[in-house]
């Protein structure tokens, strides 16, 4: 006969009445023996955590501390009574992994309604929750379920077959509680001999399972309920009805109305965004810890985890505050963890360069070398063997980048082999052709480590592919598993894993765990395949839940459930405004709540989770000595207004506002960390004086500043910058001023320049020293071109016309003057641009295949049209072609560079190439240079301003270096011209006499070379007007425009600094008559 066992219901409110009342039920269920084992069951860890600590710091009956008290969750005790029984059945506790692969398998079998989205992630994600949600129902409720629509009747029946494909070998929680509960009635005496009573601490949402297992304990063993109560109908629902299944009811105050506990201050803020929330959390913290407040006593909580985690850990972090419980970083996110989902997410997304080489900078990839310090193979120097004598070494990832750029890999293996190997083979060929030239050997050695380079990363990228498109494919769940294992020893691991902090190798751990775990799913999903591992691998990970830090250990940091239980005596609550807190709740797509209604309250409905929030918040107030609400008036992200929360109004009444960053830290008590600190500083300075010009020198000699070399050169960039004058912070950089930079002076002696660089100073001097002078260049990327560049079609077009009328010229075949092109050359132009074409599409520069079939037949149609140009233009200027390409000083060139007298007894080394030279009557020249684009920007350009402020010097410096090399007089007639070939620009021609333009023109060479002597490199943008494209990549290098960077330099215009460079590219602009008489500026 089974006696009957008592059963009462204490109701108390949380936080330290909680623990009072649990230490009174613990002494009584003792009943005087301090060794006599008692089971509290709690509703999670951190709650036992806080309740086992409570009971360890109270004192009762003059002795401190507890014994033989046990703290269980439901599932845990479960587990204590009914493991031995499911272990002798063979059976194992499911995970999310291998619901997961059930479900994958019945929907490949029978996708029913999810037919088309079968083997989306998402689809396996949402049915393997509801297989969680639904194992809690009897049949007669899954029956009502599926008679709610056929979408409803698919997951029901989904998750029956689910159930009863995993029957045999795994158990549920719902199975473990019934075998607990067979255990219990099989022999109660022994159950309460080994739990003693029971105390059921804080319950909160109680499944009809867990109801069944404490029911059935009850029945054996003496049980106390410690409920805790709010006063809050809608937060005390879920309480009252968990109480209520187990037999029992709350007291009747605390389910009429009124606080069951109060905290001591209630306090609200509404600040300007969730920054600003954080700030004040940690600087409430931070004065707490002052007036003696254990971090392990405070708390900061919020209702959602996006943005707050991240921002309260960085927080925290930055003020060098410990902390506990929830953190940004997951085992998703952990440094292999998301190095290997990427890793086995490359097939996929179809091995495209941006994808590799993006994982490449962001995983700790590692490959074995040889080690040239090593020992021979007996391994005496090496330590252990032939192992030895090789090392880990990370990947060059950014230089193969560059490479894998520069050969214009796009996606796919083939495109990978093909690119790199032609591009390896080019810069082999390069490096051969400058061997022999010792002047030119440092090119030479600079294409050889490229070709080496980029056959390194092939190698790399082959081995890739292969290891990651494994043959034969495994053919098992075990064997994919050792298949993930060897990729993470070979790419991701090796002994430079122990270099990585503490919290990644521990996380890193996690994650080999969880490979060798989807190692178990053979039996359960009979088609394992690559793809199918790695979603499996990220369900795995993403349900792997990662704590930081212990509790106690630091400022308690998660959300606001987390904290409940727990007693604190300062608890900041963020997030506190409508959408947030309480939150915005989606309805299932799934199981909707109308659906869910049917199931009664086995089958928690959407809309009660805010209930759940507001219990958790009023047990949080409860709890603590002294709360802190915070509201977000904004949210930056957003750009929305926010609405206080209608619980901030309920518990702390109006907010005090605090309306910006600025005044919350001079309402501040102490500075959070150093950065606050310094900002204070520069606060009471600006509070203490009117802002004047010096005031800046004043503001260099705050402490806070002063002791701070890094912002007292912030504070003279930003005075120099928002001055009037032109200074070395933009780009005025006299005598000394280039920090060891040498800028070598276009007519020195060893310096060797050209057209195009000396048009880009007078275009830009910051962009000129940023190219010429830093060495920065801007990186096309092949990924963003879906047709062919501009540059790569005017060097096309070049190649074409320079390939024709080399080889016409060598042959005799040109065209007396005025003479057309006969009909064979005609049809052999086309011929070499068919074949240059067909080369430049093999190397991947023409773009993607549709648009460059449009382009290459335009190409071929304006060189048609451009035999008809060239015959008028031969015949306008009774003309032959001589040269084609007229090389100097360039790499490929027979002549070295050519010696310019630019006037005042200077001169310079110039090379370039000349695109076509042709005599004219009575020994002049002609020099040409092809434009494939439009001739807009030369409209103006003549006789009048052959220069166009300093941006075109090409023709001038052309004749002159074409006299030289041809040998013709200086006094012979000369002519320069720009043709543009092609339709769109319009098969025109701008230019004019050489012999007239020279002087203006070698005066504007004499500007550009005294600016670069000068160290004159000011950033000169283009007006700031809409354009589909970024003209310059130095002025505005994010794309984002260049307005600032305009008023700026327009603002300086008055500079006596700028005088001549503006004289040239402005020379009708105004200036200021200040600008005369200014002196002296800040350098």
């Amino acid at each position: 006969m089974v006696r009957s066992m008592a059963l009462r219901c204490v109701t108390t409110g949380y936080g330290p009445p909680a623990h009072e009342a649990l230490a009174t039920a613990v002494a009584q269920a003792k009943g005087g023996d301090p060794l006599a084992p008692v089971t509290v069951v709690v509703p999670n860890h951190y709650v036992g955590l806080a309740a086992r600590r409570a009971l360890g710091r109270r004192t009762h009956n003059g002795t401190r501390g507890i014994a033989t008290v046990a703290f269980h969750t439901a599932y845990d005790l479960a587990e204590r009574l009914g493991g031995a029984e499911m272990a002798a059945e063979g059976r194992r506790g499911v995970t999310m992994t291998v619901i997961a692969a059930a479900v994958r398998t019945v929907l490949r079998s029978d996708p029913g309604h999810f037919q088309g989205v079968e083997t989306h992630p998402a689809t396996e994600r949402a049915l393997t929750r509801a297989h969680r949600e639904l194992s809690e129902l009897g049949d007669g409720q899954l029956r009502a379920l599926a008679a709610q629509s056929p979408r409803a009747a698919d997951v029901v029946r989904i998750h029956q077959q689910v159930a009863a494909d995993l029957e045999a070998d795994f158990s549920n929680e719902q199975q473990l509680s019934r075998a607990a509960v067979a255990a219990v009635r099989a022999d109660p005496y022994a159950v309460a001999r080994q739990l003693g009573p029971m105390i059921v601490f804080l319950p909160q949402r109680i499944t009809d399972s867990q109801a069944g297992l404490l029911r059935a304990v009850g029945e054996a063993t003496d049980t106390t309920i410690v409920a805790g109560a709010t006063g809050a109908e809608d937060a005390d629902a879920a309480v009252v009805a968990s109480v209520g299944r187990l037999g029992a009811e709350l007291d009747a105050p605390a389910r009429r109305g009124g606080r069951a506990g109060a905290s001591a201050t209630v306090e609200a803020l509404s600040v300007s965004d969730a920054d600003d929330e954080v700030r004040h959390a940690v600087r409430a913290v931070v004065d707490a810890a002052r007036a003696g407040t254990p971090l392990g006593r405070c708390a900061i909580v919020y209702g959602v985890e996006s943005p707050y985690v991240r921002l309260i850990s960085d927080a925290l972090d930055a003020a060098g505050i410990p902390r506990c419980g929830a953190t940004s970083r997951t085992v998703e996110t952990s440094l292999l963890g998301r190095s290997l989902l990427d890793m086995l997410a490359l097939r996929d997304r179809g091995f495209s360069r941006r994808v590799v080489m993006a994982w490449l900078a962001g995983a700790p990839v590692s490959v074995r070398r040889p080690d040239p310090d090593a020992g021979e193979p007996d391994g005496e120097a090496g330590g252990d063997g032939p192992a030895a004598r090789y090392r880990w070494q990370g990947v060059p990832s950014a230089a193969w980048e560059r490479e894998a750029r520069a050969a214009r890999v796009e996606s796919g293996i083939d495109s990978w082999r093909h690119r790199l190997t032609r591009y390896a083979e080019d810069c082999t060929a390069e490096a051969d052709h400058h061997a022999a030239d010792e002047e030119q050997a440092w090119r030479g050695d600079r294409h050889r480590r490229s070709a080496e380079r980029s056959l390194e990363l092939l190698s790399f990228v082959e081995q890739l592919h292969a290891d990651l498109d494994p043959r034969p494919a495994p053919r098992t769940w075990a064997e994919l598993a050792g298949w993930c294992q060897k990729l993470i020893q070979k790419y991701l691991g090796g002994r430079l894993r122990r270099s990585w902090p503490d919290e990644e190798r521990q996380m890193a751990e996690r994650v080999d765990r969880a490979v060798s775990r989807l190692g178990d799913l053979d039996g359960t999903d009979d088609e394992p395949s690559v793809a199918a591992f790695g979603r499996a691998l990220r369900l795995e990970l993403e349900g792997a839940a990662h704590r930081h830090g212990h509790l106690g250990a630091g400022v308690l940091v998660g959300p606001v459930d987390l904290a409940l239980g727990v007693e604190l005596d300062l608890a900041v609550v963020c997030g506190m405004a409508e959408g947030t807190f309480p939150a915005r709740r989606n309805d299932d797509a799934l199981l909707p709540d109308r659906e869910r209604l049917v199931a009664g309250s086995d089958l928690p409905a959407r809309a009660e989770r805010p209930g759940d929030d507001h219990r958790a918040l009023l047990a949080v107030v409860a709890a603590a000595g002294r709360s802190l609400l915070l509201h977000p008036r904004g949210d930056l992200r957003r750009a929305a207004d926010r609405s206080p929360s209608r619980w901030l109004t309920e518990e702390a009444g109006e907010a005090l506002e605090v309306p910006s960053f600025v005044a919350g830290l001079r309402r501040s008590g102490f500075p959070a960390h150093a950065q606050e600190y310094d900002t204070r500083c520069v606060l009471d300075w600006h509070d203490a004086r009117t802002r004047t010009a010096s005031g800046w020198s004043e503001l260099a000699q705050i402490p806070g500043v002063r002791q701070r070399p890094e912002l007292r050169r912030g504070i003279e960039l930003r005075r120099a910058r928002m001055s009037s004058r032109l200074t070395r912070f933009d780009g005025n950089l006299l005598a000394g001023d280039l920090r060891g930079t040498v800028v070598a002076h276009p007519a020195g002696g060893s310096e060797t320049t050209s057209a195009s660089r000396l048009e880009m100073w007078a275009g830009c001097p910051h962009a000129y020293f940023m190219r010429h002078v830093l060495r920065v260049e801007a990186i096309d990327d092949a990924d963003d071109e879906h047709r062919i560049s501009p540059l790569e079609r005017g060097s096309l077009v070049h190649r074409i016309l320079e390939r024709w009328l080399a080889e016409a010229i060598d042959e005799g075949a040109v065209p007396a003057p005025g003479a057309r092109w006969p009909e064979s050359w005609r049809t052999h132009l086309l011929a070499v641009g068919e074949q240059e074409c067909k080369r430049l599409a093999a190397r991947g520069l023409v773009g993607r295949r549709l648009y460059w079939e449009h382009d290459r037949r335009q190409i071929l149609a304006d060189l048609v049209r451009f035999l008809d140009f060239d015959d008028e233009q031969r015949a306008r200027y009774r003309s032959q072609p001589v040269a084609v390409e007229l090389g100097f000083g360039m790499p490929h060139s027979a002549s070295g560079p050519v010696r310019v007298e630019i006037g005042d007894g200077r001169s310079m080394s110039v090379r370039g190439s000349i695109d076509r030279v042709e005599a004219t009557p009575h020994g002049g020249l002609l020099v040409v240079d092809y434009k494939t684009g439009s001739s807009r920007a030369f409209e103006k350009l003549g006789a009048d301003d052959p220069t166009l402020g300093g941006h075109r010097l090409q023709l001038v410096l052309y004749d002159l270096a074409a006299r030289s090399l041809l040998g013709i007089a200086d006094t012979a007639d000369g002519h320069g011209a720009y043709w543009f070939v092609s339709t769109k620009g319009q098969f025109s021609d701008v230019g004019y006499a050489t012999n007239a333009a020279r002087r203006q023109v070698l005066n504007a060479v004499n500007a550009i070379v005294d600016g670069v002597g000068d160290g004159l490199f000011p950033l000169h943008p283009d007006e700031p007007v809409w354009r589909p494209w970024v003209p310059c990549d130095y002025c505005d290098p994010d794309g984002m425009g260049t307005r600032d960077q305009w008023r700026d330099f327009q603002r300086k215009r008055d500079d006596p600094a700028l005088a001549r460079y503006l004289d040239l590219v402005d020379p009708g602009g105004e200036r200021s008559e200040a600008a005369q008489s200014a002196e002296g500026a800040p350098r």
